[in-house]
C-alpha cells in the first residue's frame, strides 16, 4: 500500500474517534449542569475516580457526535471516492466512537492514580489513551478495517494532530491548556 493511501485509510478510520473525543470539550461549554462519570467517588487510594472533567453528558454527546458525525463524513468521502479505500460501518463508528471515550476514561483514571491535577499534561498518554483502546476493540470486532499498517499509522499520526486540535481549542478558549 502506498503512503498516501495509507495516510488516507488511517485518517478516515479514526475519524469518528477524533470527532468524540473533541466532543465532550464542546458540550462542556454548551451544557451547564454536568453530571461526574464517578459522581465524585474516591479510589480506594483516597483520589477521585476520573474527577470533573469526565462528564456523563460529554460522554454521551461524544458517542453520539462520533458515530454521527464520523458516519456522515465517511459517507460523503466514499461517495466522491468510492471504493478506493476501506471505510469503517457505522457499527465501527459506534465502537471507535465508545471505545475512544472509554480509553480516555482509563487515561483519567491513569493520571489521577499518578497524582497528576486535572488539567495536567502527561505526553503520549493524553494523545493516545483514546486512541489506542479505539482501535484496538475495534480492531477485534472488524480487523479488515484497523488492518495493523493502519494502527500504526494512525498512532504515528495523532500525537501532532492531537497537539495541534488542542492548541486551536486553547486559542479558540474552549480548554484551559493548550495540550
Amino acid at each position: 500500500m502506498d503512503l498516501a493511501k495509507l495516510v488516507a485509510e488511517a485518517l478516515i478510520v479514526i475519524w469518528p474517534a477524533y470527532v468524540a473525543n473533541a466532543t465532550p470539550v464542546v458540550a462542556s461549554k454548551l451544557i451547564k449542569r454536568r453530571t461526574p462519570i464517578d459522581m465524585g467517588r474516591l479510589f480506594p487510594d483516597g483520589r477521585r475516580i476520573f474527577g470533573d472533567g469526565k462528564t456523563i453528558e460529554g460522554f454521551a454527546f461524544g458517542v453520539a457526535a462520533g458515530t454521527a458525525l464520523g458516519g456522515l463524513t465517511i459517507y460523503i468521502i466514499s461517495s466522491f471516492i468510492g471504493n478506493a479505500l476501506r471505510y469503517p460501518t457505522y457499527l465501527d463508528c459506534l465502537s471507535l466512537s465508545f471505545w475512544a471515550l472509554v480509553g480516555d476514561l482509563i487515561g483519567a483514571f491513569l493520571k489521577r492514580r499518578m497524582g497528576l491535577p486535572r488539567g495536567a499534561p502527561a505526553p503520549l498518554l493524553d494523545q493516545l489513551d483514546f486512541l489506542v483502546a479505539a482501535l484496538l476493540v475495534t480492531r477485534l470486532l472488524d480487523p479488515a478495517i484497523v488492518s495493523l499498517q493502519v494502527f500504526v499509522a494512525a498512532v504515528l499520526l495523532t500525537p501532532p494532530i492531537h497537539l495541534a486540535t488542542n492548541a486551536a481549542a486553547y486559542v479558540l478558549g474552549l480548554k484551559k491548556e493548550p495540550w
